[in-house]
């Protein structure tokens, strides 16, 4: 056990090493060249330029599954403006880190491996336990934003005003999906703003907000614009009026359990005493 305890922080310490020293890599090529260097010619600091050394192995050895849902949280956490300039590979180098960091503090605190392997665990979640619920967070607001946003730009074109002219006067609206829209136009310069909504929405990985971009584009291309965005609109308001009261439904259901365990155990429990006690004392009495 003391020489395991040794070799894990042996470990720690050549990590700790590794990603502190100032060390002349070979020049990235191919995803990982995109990764540390930037388009815009941002120059990793932080944390990130710290962690830069792990991302060529967590990008090859890691499931894409698992960086594209990294990827699609990190993308409604840089709506919020939180994790700003991180991409799924930094965010997964920081949880491994951070994982074998908790496992080493775990030996030398604990002298377990037991809860060495807690401490790993814990440090492998906690990024993502916080990330996920800033995107989870932002996602709901999104969806319930975007019916009333539809129903603005139907208001737009039933006065004769153009489908992409009516986003652009909608995108101005202070709301999450005003801003999202303003990021889509930005990003939309000499390009077709639906194709670049599309784009936009499958790395969103949002089914409501890709079915809505496939549906524009059938509208564009259709007679009947303003008739068809007003059915839009329409169809929107109710699916998330629907998907509301299923998931009323869901809390109602769910909070059954919490009941019987928090109040209805405990209440028994201080009957069956209040009732009982008498009888013990008497038994004990004979």
């Amino acid at each position: 056990m003391t020489a395991l305890i040794y070799l894990t922080g042996i470990a720690v310490f050549a990590l700790v090493i590794y990603l502190t020293l100032e060390l002349a890599p070979a020049a990235p090529t191919g995803r990982l060249s995109e990764i540390l260097t930037p388009a815009d010619g941002v120059i990793l600091t932080g944390w990130r330029k710290s962690l830069s050394p792990l991302d060529k192995p967590v990008s090859r050895w890691t499931p894409a599954g698992f960086l594209r849902k990294t990827r699609a949280d990190l993308y409604w956490a840089h709506i919020g403006d939180r994790w700003n300039d991180w991409n799924e590979v930094q965010f997964t180098s920081l949880r491994v880190a951070l994982a074998v960091a908790g496992f080493g503090l775990g030996m030398v605190a604990t002298a377990e491996p037991v809860f060495a392997l807690v401490g790993g665990l814990v440090g492998f979640q906690y990024p993502a336990m916080s990330m996920g619920g800033v995107a989870r967070r932002y996602r709901r607001h999104f969806i319930a934003q975007l019916p009333e946003f539809v129903q603005l730009v139907s208001a737009q074109m039933s006065a004769n005003v153009s489908m992409e002219e009516a986003l652009r006067r909608t995108a101005q609206a202070q709301s999450l999906v005003g801003k999202w829209m303003r990021w889509v136009l930005q990003m939309a310069q000499g390009r077709d703003l639906i194709e670049q909504m599309q784009r936009e929405a499958q790395e969103s990985h949002l089914p409501e907000l890709i079915g809505m971009s496939v549906q524009l584009e059938f509208i564009r291309r259709g007679t009947a614009q303003q008739e068809l965005m007003g059915q839009l609109a329409t169809s929107i308001a109710a699916d998330y009026i629907g998907s509301a009261e299923q998931r009323a439904e869901k809390v109602g259901s769910e909070l059954v359990i919490p009941m019987v365990v928090f109040y209805f155990l405990p209440f028994l429990v201080t009957l069956l005493a209040v009732i009982g006690w008498p009888i013990v004392q008497n038994l004990g009495a004979m």
